[in-house]
């Protein structure tokens, strides 16, 4: 099956339009005719510098808000709160375009075009525009080459001397600098805000058939017959002040080595990251228009159908995790690395009380680790800072972050809102993700140098931070459960509070990984009473509660929500993407399903992100129909005809969360075995998936020490809605255990040999 995006016209703006990118530069294409215009984006270019945003009277203003919250005095605490808590300033500054790129094109009016195509081929990570005019053929090519590091953009015509072009960048209403460089580049540059990054942006045109010259800061050609536009940028982050030298290195590079050789290799790279996990259902057939078929019918309800259009989500993850999150500095943000706004929504920031998070959780089980690596690489500037925090808002050792961070790995509180500020967890979600790739990868130098020391860093925190009630249970406080609000018993409405569950769960899970981590290093110098210490911890955390009608309780209280069908479910992290609720806990197991069937029942699940960690949710809980039915929501609701997933407006995270849930359905490896077809929907009646990665497999000896890990690669059929073939190859020599259908088989496997296990 070809993977194919086609949109019909040209894009209204960036947002829907066709993205490409390499990780480090990103640009957006949006099919106009006469004046095309393309959003360039720079994974470092954010308004503003560094900035100590924190508030002197947030230490000695803690215990007291403590106080009021153990004592019911909710308003009094968030009063206080917002005063002495929040940062001064309150927000940080935005993630900002490179500037826009814009193409002219003599003569050419999108009314006398016919056969006008525009689409990106997710198979080469190359977007084309074609169309016919005035007898003549014209195509448009572009993709970003990862290994010189430009957009490249190859314009061609069917006859000779039909291309009259000229480009330039600009960034209104940030333009401060553009000018000429020699006869056949062009760049604009300046600096995002007082202090902030320098950057520069340029623009090298190459022609067939003509002359290229420069008239102001355009780049142009008359009469060619082919152009090739390469787009280079950067900034001084790092420390890096040979940042414009390096883009006009690499414009020649480029130059030199020539269209044919660059796409040759950028094919060369992409496919051998795309093409290591498959999947297929129902061996669909089907031609590079029918998703925009498929769309506006079941927009109307007319297809109850979803197995094409669930692969094209799928294959559009993978792409946008490569071109967004591979060999650079920056994870993938709120909306990747494409933003065509200078003032975006929620500043385009990495948010890590979920949606970064989201982003992350189907990269192992892709075989995409080195796009884990960025948001490892974010955690080592976090740890950093997030000790200042630390200790200069609560008074403790270790690091902690709050709820959003940016280019500056900033750590501290940000917003005014009651709901979403005052949570300290950040660091210690984030700091999971480091765990994960241990145990998809089994590297146990990255879990000793890198992995442990961090989770050992969040767990310091917590050792000063956490709260002993008289009954000695350890809270979290003040915190929020992000980003809900309930109504106290005396009628007050809040959201500060103490012990949330999504804290708990978190911290339990940050505890448990952390043991078993040093465990699985068999060290003997291990530090047993630093063990000891967590250990306490863990066991002095309060259990999951249910409330008097069966469900999970987000607070320590059984407090009535504001809001009953809030797009946050963040008491369900111990179902996902964690592993405290499992069928092993029949009670919990049902609380979680009716927690969510509630929060459903009340409008839950309204925007993208939300609708995909509901179907990771009822992956989990072994529900088929119920992701099918929430795959079709997504589709209906919240994904534009580029398949960008829509909050509203675009963020990134849905794309990727939607994916992790349908690799859920079709095998887990949380627990302690293989589990497969779990959550398989009905409509999925055939299907494939080759190359999968599993998480290691603890062996225990019999004193329940872990002795080594092994994670797996396997290839899984079924047909009629049953299993029919399972090769598995394991990295290490280990016993596994499968499930399928109730029955469970455990296999010896030899490390790199394929076992046929079913």
């Amino acid at each position: 099956m070809k993977s194919i995006i086609s949109i019909k016209k040209a894009a209204k703006n960036w947002e829907e339009g066709l993205p490409i990118g390499n990780g480090r530069l990103g640009a957006s294409i949006l099919g106009k005719i006469s004046e095309e215009m393309i959003t360039i984006n720079e994974e470092t270019i954010w308004y503003g510098p560094f900035r100590n945003r924190k508030n002197p009277d947030c230490l000695a203003t803690i215990p007291q808000i403590r106080r009021l919250l153990l004592e019911g005095e909710v308003a009094k605490a968030q009063f206080l709160a917002k005063m002495a808590m929040t940062s001064t300033p309150k927000y940080m500054n935005p993630y900002q375009p490179a500037g826009d790129l814009k193409i002219h094109f003599l003569n050419h009016l999108a009314k006398r075009t016919s056969d006008r195509r525009c689409y990106l081929d997710l198979d080469e990570a190359i977007a084309w525009v074609k169309y016919d005019m005035y007898g003549v053929h014209y195509e448009r090519e572009h993709f970003v080459s990862q290994k010189y590091n430009v957009v490249v953009i190859r314009l061609t015509a069917d006859k000779a001397g039909q291309l009259t072009i000229s480009a330039n960048m600009n960034r209104k209403p940030f333009e401060e600098n553009s000018e000429k460089i020699d006869n056949k580049t062009v760049c604009n540059y300046g600096r995002c805000g007082e202090g902030g990054v320098k950057y520069f942006t340029a623009v090298r045109m190459a022609a067939k058939g003509a002359e290229v010259k420069t008239l102001g800061d355009f780049v142009y050609a008359e009469g060619a017959d082919e152009v090739i536009l390469y787009v280079a940028s950067s900034t001084d982050f790092g420390g890096n002040k040979n940042f414009r030298d390096d883009c006009v290195k690499r414009l020649d590079e480029a130059e030199k080595i020539g269209y044919d050789k660059i796409k040759q290799e950028h094919l060369f790279w992409y496919k051998s990251l795309y093409n290591r996990v498959k999947l297929e259902l129902n061996d669909v057939k089907t031609d590079d228009r029918l998703i925009e078929i498929q769309l506006d019918e079941l927009k109307n309800g007319e297809v109850s159908q979803n197995d094409y259009l669930t692969v094209m989500l799928f294959n559009f993850a993978k792409y946008l995790m490569i071109s967004s999150s591979y060999d650079c500095k920056l994870p993938a943000n709120l909306q990747g690395i494409w933003n065509g706004e200078y003032v975006p929504p929620w500043q385009s920031e990495f948010t890590i009380n979920i949606n970064t998070e989201m982003n992350y959780w189907f990269v192992e089980k892709c075989n995409l680790p080195e796009c884990h690596t960025p948001l490892f690489n974010l955690i080592d500037r976090l740890v950093e800072n997030g000790r200042c925090t630390a200790k200069e808002l609560y008074g403790c050792r270790g690091f902690c972050a709050h709820h959003n961070t940016n280019l500056w790995a900033n750590t501290d509180p940000e917003g005014i809102m009651d709901a979403s500020p005052f949570w300290p967890m950040g660091g210690a979600w984030l700091s999971l993700h480091m765990y994960e790739h241990y145990l998809y990868t089994g590297d146990k130098g990255f879990l000793k140098d890198r992995a442990l020391p961090v989770m050992r860093e969040a767990l310091l925190f917590f050792e000063d931070y956490l709260y002993e009630t008289e009954d000695g249970i350890l809270l979290t406080g003040p915190s929020v459960s992000p980003e809900n609000t309930y109504v106290s018993p005396i009628g007050q409405k809040g959201a500060l509070c103490m012990g949330p569950a999504m804290d708990i769960q978190i911290l339990r899970q940050l505890c448990k990984s952390y043991l078993n981590g040093c465990q699985a290093l068999e060290d003997s110098n291990r530090d047993k009473e630093d063990e000891e210490v967590i250990n306490n911890m863990l066991l002095k955390l309060p259990e999951t509660k249910l409330s008097s009608d069966g469900r999970v309780m987000e607070w320590q209280e059984e407090y009535e929500e504001t809001e009953r069908g809030h797009r946050h479910i963040s008491h369900m992290y111990a179902l996902h993407p964690g592993n405290e609720i499992t069928e092993e806990k029949p009670d919990l197991f049902a609380a979680a399903e009716k927690t969510i069937d509630t929060r459903l029942s009340a409008g839950g699940g309204h925007t993208g992100w939300s609708r995909a960690w509901i179907a990771c949710f009822f992956a989990r809980l072994k529900k088929g129909e119920k992701v099918f039915e929430n795959i079709n929501g997504l589709l209906q609701k919240s994904i534009k005809n580029n398949l960008y997933d829509t909050h509203p407006p675009f963020q990134i995270d849905g794309n990727f969360g939607i994916a992790e849930a349908i690799l859920e359905s079709i095998v887990q490896s949380h627990g302690s075995y293989i589990e497969l077809l779990p959550a398989l929907p009905n409509e999925w009646r055939s299907g494939n998936l080759e190359g999968v990665r599993l998480r290691s497999i603890v062996q225990k000896k019999e004193d329940g020490n872990i002795v080594a890990s092994s994670p797996l690669t396997a290839d899984i059929s079924w047909e009629d809605g049953e299993l029919r073939r399972l090769i598995v190859t394991a990295d290490k020599n280990c016993v596994v255990t499968f499930k399928y259908m109730g029955g469970k088989k455990r296999i010896d496997l030899i490390a790199g040999k394929p076992k046929e296990v079913y």
